[in-house]
């Protein structure tokens, strides 16, 4: 008996085949960078709700309730604006991190902490806006009975309101991790690093010192250009 033949497969296509071209390269999804454009704008958000909390003279300072006596009926709606902003600000936080870990994770040398690391420094600023976004839960309902509330206890929420919502210590490590990916990984654009650097450095400066709430100068408009950036700016294709 014969052994059967065996017949290599043909590789031409079958008359009337319908040929398929290989899938075009997409591009990167982008609209996780709108969370650090979000995140600003939040931080923007609290800034000017904050105004009408503060309406005292230096004469006042030793006087709480002289200081609660100056604020009017609108105060406890201006602090609702910033528990609503510093939330805005604390989810798109979030997402701006989870979405620069991952365009880091596909441009950075396997095994780099880099993409944790700036991932991780967008957390710590989320958790901390929902810090400052619970401060203002006591001092609304306490500015809505401000006459049977102590004015010690109302000052002194309005003023926690306007400092740990700001501890964006966290954003440093997001900082330089993105140095890191500019000039030792080629991950992002030098011009990247060098305003993360820049940015950075003043950042330092808010956290180190009893100003921690200057991080709003800083962190604002280097998360706006950060996610302006990555949102329009060019970007590898993905295969």
């Amino acid at each position: 008996m014969s052994a059967p033949l065996s017949h290599p497969p043909s590789t031409g296509s079958a008359p009337g085949a319908v040929t398929v071209p290989p899938a075009a390269p997409r591009g990167e999804p982008r609209g996780w960078a709108w969370g650090g454009i979000v995140t600003a704008l939040g931080g923007l958000a609290v800034f000017v709700a904050s105004g009408p909390l503060w309406p005292y003279e230096d004469s006042d300072i030793a006087d709480n309730a002289r200081m609660v006596e100056r604020l009017d009926g609108s105060a406890m709606w201006w602090v609702f604006v910033t528990q609503v902003a510093f939330t805005a600000a604390a989810l798109g936080a979030a997402v701006f991190g989870a979405g620069l870990r991952r365009r880091l994770d596909r441009q950075c040398p396997a095994g780099s902490l880099v993409p944790a690391l700036a991932g991780l420094g967008m957390l710590l600023v989320a958790v901390m806006s929902l810090v400052g976004a619970g401060m203002g839960t006591e001092a609304f309902h306490n500015l809505r009975m401000a006459d049977d509330t102590d004015p010690d206890t109302v000052v002194g929420e309005l003023a926690q309101l306007g400092t740990y919502g700001w501890a964006w210590a966290g954003l440093l490590l997001t900082a330089a991790a993105l140095v890191v990916a500019a000039f030792r990984q080629g991950a992002v654009s030098r011009w990247i690093g060098v305003a993360s650097l820049v940015f950075g450095l003043l950042l330092l400066v808010t956290q180190l010192t009893p100003f921690q709430y200057m991080a709003l100068f800083v962190g604002v408009p280097y998360l706006l250009l950060l996610g302006a950036a990555f949102a329009f700016g060019r970007s590898r294709r993905l295969d």
